[in-house]
């Protein structure tokens, strides 16, 4: 949106008010507005239409009346997409404190699933806004007009208000989040959820971000806002309001209103007895259901937007015109979906109920007006049964200045400013806008006095009697403008993806194969621990203390069958254990020789950023996100070394990765480089480089394509182009591997999901990989790559961060149905979108197509597949991308990259068919946009699925978090195997053993062979009889524990122990006595560790402990401590060094902390190693001292 200066924002639409703006007045257009509004009033019959309002311009009148009257307003747009840009136009001119957007709801009524959670808590703070009484513009759509909802009376009865200080019985608080309609889950990240941890109660309310609420008994002692993506605190607020997520309040009122309607609607014979039991039991799980909205007449009175309004607020009705077809077009659709939804439920509210008829809107008794671009005498508002007549026709124009044409854009400014208007052209950023200004002032001739500013609108527009001419630049340059009203989202945080459920197979170092069986509290010698239980052959059952975690790890291969327990107490599991350890030694050899030979290849070193890259970075059109950015910082840092880079970026689909290799393109470019561009399909080809294309555009970078789509002519062309150095950038599929393909001076080869590429093609790529630099881009990872990845063979950034604004896509397993279907395309094309059908069979897909072509006659509908002509193919998909077409019948084609934001729907016939990876990236072309994006996978209804696919479905729908594809390489590594990463020598050991303790014994391997040998971690024993643990009601949720025990156990130094101590004290609350003991116990058993003590005891009055042979402190060492350790320490030894100290069991932990420290600070003084060396002499007589 625009900065607010004089120049471009709310400071120039004073100026045009006031008249003192460079040129021209507003005044008089938002007089009459004001006056048409006034009409209104006095003659309800008609409707006051204010034509020629082109472009933006609509929006500054609006802007203009508002700043004049301050009078709170109500504009209906036709769609979401229109009432978007409205939104969008009005901040820029107001600021975002005077604008109130009301989103409609993404499900149309009657509709199974359930509306947003965000969406609807967006809506419900507006709705709150509004209700404060401070003037405002507010903007909805036609639909989220006539939708009805929940009453002012109910929304303010249904705001819980929180102070600190205040007092809310927890148990009475969680009831009330739960019929407000959020949901508890195990840890907070979206709006609509919340979680209960002993004293903390964290809930994600409407607004930015979550909050924490923190209990003393019943008061509220703290209010914190965290990063969801953290967990951790941001700030401290001292009150707020917390507003419901469903138009549902499952309170005790709505029940029992619902259940006094249902009695009336047997009494009146609308409902069959036996009918009734359903809905009553709905009604006594008090559970937000999916699809329950369809029911909401029943909880009480509802209402419309308009009943949210003050009273002497008015109404503005923006382009009637499409109002009328939008309008006509519901009345159409939403009786169909009631009757299709009746064939599952046995009542259903009449569709006045649920959506206001049109009449319902005519009568609205409030000021009214309507504005419009072109006026027609005739103009369709029959709808709202008044009569329009044309109160003030307006004299503004679109520039008509497209293509990019600088030269035609500097001579028009020009004009324009000799005419004495206030002319600007508004770019989307200021790398955008100086970058417009350079090619500005490269032109010869007059130069306009004003160059381009920052400033954000939908459309530019000439009004010559305000004195103003405004030029965006995405219009200029025909680029897409996406909505401003966004924000980053936190990723799904790439964690440990070991952590264990209960029931898994998983793998004990020592013991072999068993059964996970969840956590388990024992107490051992009157000290209560938290133990993870093992099952093993023959029901034998291991119980492996917390801090022993790190040896416990999940099995996962390719077994079609469950593996087979290990029996304890035999020999066999040592004997597959040592023959693995001996081929993952020669495994691991053979890696770092193929490392060390890469690093020692000669290479391109290229130099640091220059001038064109820095603005081509400033030209962005979108904000990066940090992992983007961090990702983009890796490559440069990789090019600019002297050894050939062989980076991946995995980055799920969607989030940016494209950008990243634009920028790398570019790096090579402006060093006098080639950079070639590997895609796996043509279509991407040609996707990718129109998008190169599109983002070089304003600089010297010649870029082309190679693929099927040309003639051999025209192929021979570009081969030529970029043989003798003509080409900066050549993109294309395979095709680009071929013989007769050679570059001047190739830099960087930048490979688009390697893992669909053959096995002749990948040979070509290993040769490459030792010439250029190399940038690997996927979303899902195959296994091999990903693994050699996490073994440190190659260096690998993540992007989890998804772009502002992103959301979940919503993924349902279901048998195929056509009523699913049908409610899945009208749901998608009543938003504005588009929806894929993926069918993969060529021979049945025009079938297919006829068939949805029956089901929804008005629905427009093509088809694509890769056996079609290549120009027929273009065709078909350029007239989608057009939007000359709903729904798109296609076959896998999709797959990879294409980037199509208005498609939000897809459908997969027989997805129990496809690969995980496959159905990842298909489902990832959908989801690309603001809107949430809904995938169904369909299975033949009737069908058994084989266990397979069973994982591979139900691991999409586990994976549903944004940021999931290094996930859901992990899942597929499991599902698919790793018979072609290894070699079938290594895949058996992989097989016996598991992928994550292979991967692991791979891990210590090769750190050894670099290190020439590394000593064992030191386990360390400590027995100090105390509860040490955490507890079930201080974190419940068993991932969150096991995820705290592992990190807890990686620890190595206090600083690390106090950031987790502070991180558990911020989210769970003061920590109870078993978590500080296990705290404490954890820091003892690090500085243990590092100082050689393997065990520590205590007995009745005294702390004793007992170094490791060859760890133990030096003589030096001994003495500091006889001099400055605590009184009545002494030593023996016999087979062992032991040092005792005084100490009751309660002050043991402070005590064995403090010797520990001052052993630790004495080793740091006496300049030796954490592993000091053994004492000269060894300790081999009983000899004890005080």
């Amino acid at each position: 949106m625009m900065t607010h200066d004089s120049d471009s924002t709310a400071g120039l639409l004073d100026g045009l008010l006031a008249g003192t703006a460079p040129a021209g007045r507003l005044g008089a257009p938002a007089a009459a507005l004001a006056a048409a509004l006034a009409a209104s009033r006095d003659e309800p019959a008609r409707l006051p239409v204010l034509g020629g309002l082109h472009g933006s311009s609509a929006s500054l009148l609006l802007a203009g009346w508002f700043r004049r009257e301050r009078r709170t307003a109500l504009v209906v747009a036709p769609s979401r997409d229109a009432a978007l840009r409205l939104a969008d136009d009005l901040e820029a001119w107001l600021g975002p404190g005077d604008v109130v957007y009301l989103p409609q709801q993404e499900v149309l009524v009657y509709d199974r699933q359930s509306p947003d959670a965000e969406l609807v808590g967006a809506l419900m703070a507006g709705l709150a806004r509004l209700g404060a009484g401070a003037p405002a513009l507010a903007v909805t759509s036609l639909y989220g007009l006539r939708q009805r909802g929940l009453s002012p009376s109910r929304l303010a009865a249904a705001t819980l208000g929180l102070a600190v200080g205040g007092r809310q019985d927890r148990e009475t608080f969680c009831a009330r989040l739960g019929e407000l309609g959020y949901a508890n889950v195990g840890l907070v990240a979206r709006t609509g959820e919340y979680a209960r941890r002993g004293a903390l109660i964290d809930l994600f309310p409407p607004g930015d971000h979550p909050l924490r609420v923190e209990f003393f008994d019943d008061e509220i002692v703290s209010l914190r806002t965290f990063d969801p993506s953290t967990q951790r605190t941001l700030a401290k607020i001292e009150r707020i309001d917390v507003l419901p997520v469903s138009h549902l309040v499952l309170d005790d009122d709505g029940i029992l209103e619902a259940q006094v309607r249902v009695e009336q609607l047997v009494a009146g014979g609308d409902l069959a007895a036996d009918d009734r039991l359903d809905l009553d039991a709905r009604l006594e799980e008090r559970v937000h259901a999916a699809g329950l909205e369809a029911f909401l007449p029943l909880f009480g009175p509802t209402a419309l937007l308009t009943d949210h309004l003050p009273p002497d607020a008015c109404l503005v009705w923006s382009d009637p015109a499409a109002l009328a077809a939008q309008s006509e077009l519901l009345d159409e659709e939403i009786p169909r979906l009631r009757e299709a939804r009746l064939r599952h439920d046995p009542w259903l509210p009449a569709t006045g109920e649920l959506v206001a008829p049109a009449d319902e809107l005519a009568a609205l008794a409030r000021p009214q007006a309507a504005l419009c671009g072109s006026w027609i005498a005739d103009d369709p508002v029959r709808w709202l049964e008044r009569d329009a007549f044309e109160s003030e026709r307006f004299d503004t124009h679109r520039p008509g200045l497209r293509g990019g044409d600088v030269g035609r854009l500097a001579a028009a400014l020009s004009a324009w400013e000799k005419e004495g208007r206030f002319a600007r052209v508004l770019c989307d950023n200021q790398g955008q806008a100086s970058r417009l200004a350079e090619l500005l002032l490269e032109q010869e001739g007059a130069l306009p006095a004003a160059m381009p500013v920052v400033g954000r609108l939908a459309e530019g527009f000439l009004w010559p009697a305000v004195g103003l001419a405004l030029v965006t630049d995405h219009e200029f340059f025909d680029r897409y403008q996406r909505p401003a009203r966004t924000r980053f989202r936190g990723g799904a945080v790439v964690k440990d993806s070991g952590n264990l459920q209960a029931g898994e197979y998983v793998v004990h170092v020592e013991y072999g194969i068993g059964l996970y069986r969840g956590l388990r509290r024992i107490t051992v010698q009157d000290a209560e621990r938290e133990c993870l239980l093992l099952e093993y052959a023959a029901g034998d059952k291991v119980y492996v203390p917390v801090e022993k975690i790190g040896l416990v790890e999940r099995f996962s291969s390719d077994r079609a069958a469950a593996p087979e327990l290990s029996r304890l107490g035999t020999a066999s599991w040592a004997r597959v254990t040592r023959k693995a350890r001996k081929a993952i030694q020669a495994m691991a050899a053979e890696l770092l020789n193929l490392y060390a030979a890469r690093q020692s290849l000669p290479g391109f070193a290229f130099p640091p950023d220059g001038d064109l890259l820095r603005s081509l970075e400033e030209s962005f059109l979108h904000e990066e996100t940090p992992d983007q950015l961090t990702s983009i910082a890796d490559v440069k840092h990789d090019m600019e070394r002297a050894q050939p880079m062989d980076r991946l970026v995995c980055g799920d689909v969607g989030y940016g990765k494209t950008e990243v290799a634009m920028r790398a393109a570019f790096k090579a470019v402006e060093a006098g480089r080639q950079a070639a561009v590997l895609c796996p399909t043509t279509l991407l080809a040609h996707q990718h480089g129109e998008t190169f294309a599109e983002r070089y555009r304003d600089f010297p970078a010649r870029v082309a394509v190679l693929s099927r789509f040309q003639s051999p002519r025209e192929q021979r062309e570009v081969v030529r182009r970029a043989r003798e150095g003509e080409l900066d950038v050549l993109i294309g599929t395979h095709r680009l591997l071929s013989r007769d393909v050679r570059f001047q001076r190739l830099g960087l080869l930048v490979i688009d999901e390697e893992h669909r590429f053959g096995v002749r093609h990948k040979e070509r790529l290993k040769q490459l990989r030792k010439e250029v630099d190399v940038l690997t881009l996927s979303a899902t990872p195959i296994p091999r790559t990903l693994y050699l990845s996490l073994m440190g063979a190659r260096d690998m950034s993540l992007i989890t961060t998804p772009p502002r604004d992103r959301l979940p896509i919503h993924t349902e397993i279901c048998a195929y149905s056509e009523e699913v279907l049908q409610e899945a395309i009208l749901r998608e094309l009543h938003r504005g979108g588009q929806v894929f059908f993926v069918h993969n069979r060529v021979e049945t897909i025009q079938a297919t197509a006829a068939k949805v072509r029956e089901l929804l006659p008005s629905v427009r509908v093509c088809v694509a597949h890769g056996q079609m002509d290549e120009e027929a193919l273009e065709r078909v998909m350029a007239a989608f991308l057009a939007q000359e077409f709903d729904v798109l019948v296609t076959t896998t084609i999709i797959e990879s990259g294409l980037d199509m934001p208005r498609v939000n729907t897809i459908v997969i016939d027989r997805a129990d068919r496809f690969g995980l990876a496959q159905l990842y990236q298909i489902r990832g072309r959908v989801g690309r946009s603001s809107q949430r994006a809904f995938a169904y996978l369909m299975t033949p209804p009737g069908e058994a699925l084989s266990q397979d696919a069973r994982r591979r479905l139900s691991a999409l729908q586990e994976f549903q978090a944004l940021g999931s594809g290094y996930h859901i390489a992990m899942r597929d590594l499991e599902i698919r195997g790793a018979g072609n990463i290894l070699g079938q020598e290594q895949h058996g050991h992989l097989e016996a053993i598991g992928f994550d303790l292979y991967c692991r014994l791979l891990d210590e391997a090769v750190s050894e062979l670099r290190g020439g040998g590394r000593a064992a971690a030191l386990e360390v024993k400590i027995d100090l009889k105390l509860p040490a643990y955490l507890p079930d009601d201080y974190i419940g949720d068993p991932e969150q524990k096991m995820d705290l025990y592992r990190r807890l156990v990686r620890i190595t130094d206090d600083r690390g122990f106090r950031l987790v101590a502070d991180e558990i004290r911020d989210r769970y609350g003061p920590p109870p006595p078993p978590v500080a003991n296990l705290l404490q116990i954890g820091r003892i058993r690090a500085l243990a560790a590092r100082n050689g003590v393997e065990e520590i005891r205590v007995g009745r009055r005294e702390l004793s402990l007992f170094f490791a042979g060859g760890r133990e402190p030096s003589p030096l060492i001994l003495r500091g401590l006889m001099g400055t350790g605590p009184k009545g320490l002494m030593f023996r030894a016999v087979d062992q060094l032991e040092l005792k100290i005084p100490a009751t069991r309660d002050d043991a932990p402070a005590a064995a902390y403090h010797i520990l420290d001052l052993i630790d600070r004495l080793r740091e003084d006496a300049g030796g190693d954490t592993a000091a060396a053994a004492p000269s002499k060894p300790l081999s007589r009983v000899k004890e001292t005080s």
